[in-house]
């Protein structure tokens, strides 16, 4: 599988002791990522917005987890799932959790967007995860 950039996914997890959620990032350094600008009418006028899909080779999903079991762990260090609702960059994160988008979008000037859906094909010749994403 081709390959043109590098991910960072903000993976939600309850952390225990603030009884909040936080998003845990994880570094991907080999993804195929497209934007593309979908128009669509309303009563405004046109509308546009990006729209993403990413694909991420099963050769990086070492440390993959079902969301399931993701959510099971008492500690999600080293791990990562794809889940809806969940964010990402593309590029890497210098820090650590976050709480929201808008703390991603505060402190990263690149793509940042939502998970809206995935699948896992791990089937085939060509195994990887994909991401459908916006903003």
């Amino acid at each position: 599988m081709l390959v043109n950039a590098s991910l960072t996914i903000f993976n939600r997890f309850p952390d225990g002791r603030s009884r909040k959620f936080v998003y845990i990032p994880h570094y991907i350094p080999n993804v195929w990522f497209h934007t593309d600008q979908k128009v669509s009418v309303g009563d405004g006028g046109l509308k546009s917005a990006d729209v993403y899909r990413i694909r991420i080779p099963y050769s990086e999903c070492e440390d993959w987890l079902p969301q399931n079991d993701f959510v099971d762990l008492a500690n999600p260090e080293g791990k990562w799932t794809v889940q809806n609702g969940d964010f990402f960059i593309i590029g890497e994160w210098s820090g650590y959790e976050v709480s929201g988008i808008e703390e991603i979008k505060k402190e990263f000037s690149g793509v940042v967007g939502k998970i809206n859906s995935h699948s896992e094909n791990f089937f085939g010749s060509s195994k990887h995860i994909r991401i459908g994403g916006g903003v």
